[in-house]
């Protein structure tokens, strides 16, 4: 066996170092997009800082939350990189006190102007790289568990943490480009159905006037079950399948319905049934998954009834498609807990509630949707085809997180890797495409 080190002499003052030195990637991209002179013209907030212009405190999230920093108490490693601060131009970073007095004193005016800047945006992605020519909407809601007195937080619905305050979180996604559509934080109790209608509507609103009605549909989970939800949506003419609460007269057709098995291999079976559920105006279809269970079944996670040696999946819908195929259809819904929440709790760290107030809990939440919307236009317009599926988290250890040292001999700008770094012309190449980004925010 070798022999190893022997002693250690520590030294300390070089300057340069960088353990991001993948980030001029996002920084490139940012700047080709003119991101900071477009918060500039379409903002007008009424936060004021001594040190920073509110645009660099929003580019600065935007930075903060890709780099990975899970909580603005971690904001000192990027103050003393060696990196970050060169690129942004500032004489320092927005530290924890300035990133935490810019949300803390943010007003509904404020959040306001965010969202319409975001919905530019927003308009822009649907539009570039290329052209969407359907749409389809993606409904669901989370649990943020909270540990300690924040406001609004309460007791309430919650798998993960029984009995603990909570948020209760309610999204919307638009599939095909993987985008976020509307995003709101709720107090922890079960949400309130009055304000499904006006949360879905804002949603759609975000859909290009481009994409026909009748070229859009709906998939929510049944937290969006209701009457004033089916009435909307199919008055409108927006096909949609819901997952139903499965109260005792639907329980009461399962068991006597005809099943036709689809899948022999799995044991998967349909049917359907039309029924009108207590306050709705009209009958409407309803279509059933029905799965076999094992000899011992473990904890499944989509069961919504279980009766005797089956589990069963009701949905309702508006849609001319097969039994079989309204499942597939909805089935694809399950994604958004990937690239939607699950992505948004793992990477973008939503689940770090920052403050004791709502609204400036509910402003980051905003923040973070922007900065998540970003990032998947960064994935569209800079990342090959191969790679833009890819998580944030792979991102991150793949290509921003690398050991560097930024110099400036002679006035140029070098920034030196690693001998062998494994994904140099996958980042070459990524910095070249966003070099190539045209400025589409004007």
């Amino acid at each position: 066996m070798g022999k190893g080190l022997q002693k250690i002499h520590f030294t300390f003052g070089e300057e340069g170092l960088t353990f991001l030195a993948g980030f001029p990637v996002i920084y490139q991209f940012a700047k080709s997009l003119n991101l900071k002179r477009f918060f500039q013209r379409y903002l007008n907030l009424s936060h004021r800082n001594t040190y920073f212009h509110w645009s660099d405190l929003l580019l600065s999230h935007f930075y903060y939350t890709i780099a990975g920093i899970e909580r603005l108490d971690h904001l000192t490693s990027m103050k003393n990189n060696g990196l970050i601060p060169e690129l942004t131009g500032l004489p320092k970073l927005p530290g924890t006190r300035a990133m935490r007095d810019f949300i803390l004193n943010m007003t509904p005016e404020d959040l306001t102007q965010i969202e319409r800047v975001h919905d530019i945006i927003r308009q822009k992605i649907f539009h570039y790289p290329s052209i969407l020519t359907s749409a389809t909407l993606d409904f669901d809601s989370s649990v943020l568990t909270v540990y300690g007195n924040q406001e609004l937080a309460e007791v309430g619905y919650n798998p993960f943490k029984h009995g603990r305050k909570s948020y209760h979180p309610v999204f919307g996604f638009e599939s095909h480009l993987r985008i976020s559509l509307n995003g709101e934080l709720r107090p922890g109790k079960k949400t309130n159905k009055s304000e499904v209608i006006p949360f879905i509507e804002t949603a759609l609103k975000k859909i290009p006037s481009t994409i026909a009605t009748s070229r859009t549909r709906a998939r929510a989970d049944a937290g969006f079950y209701c009457w004033p939800t089916i009435k909307f949506l199919d008055g409108n003419g927006y096909g949609f399948v819901i997952v139903a609460q499965v109260t005792n007269p639907i329980k009461m057709q399962l068991t006597g319905l005809k099943y036709r098995i689809f899948n022999h291999q799995l044991k998967l079976a349909v049917a359907e049934f039309r029924y009108q559920p207590h306050g709705w105006k009209k009958k409407y279809r309803f279509v059933v998954m029905r799965y076999q269970l094992p000899p011992k079944p473990e904890i499944s996670q989509r069961t919504l009834l279980k009766i005797e040696r089956y589990e069963y999946h009701v949905f309702v819908t508006n849609l001319d498609l097969s039994p079989e195929h309204v499942w597939y259809f909805y089935r694809d819904r399950a994604a958004v807990e990937t690239y939607g929440i699950k992505e948004l709790k793992l990477d973008f760290f939503m689940s770090k509630i920052p403050t004791r107030k709502f609204l400036a809990n509910q402003v980051h939440l905003k923040l973070l949707l922007l900065d998540y919307d970003l990032f998947r236009w960064f994935q569209m317009l800079c990342l090959p085809e191969q790679f833009q599926s890819k998580t944030l988290k792979w991102i991150r250890r793949n290509i921003l997180v690398a050991p560097g040292k930024f110099t400036t001999p002679g006035h140029k700008n070098i920034l030196k890797f690693q001998r062998n770094h494994p994904n140099e012309k996958l980042l070459k190449q990524i910095y070249r495409n966003a070099q190539k980004v045209r400025s589409l925010l004007k």
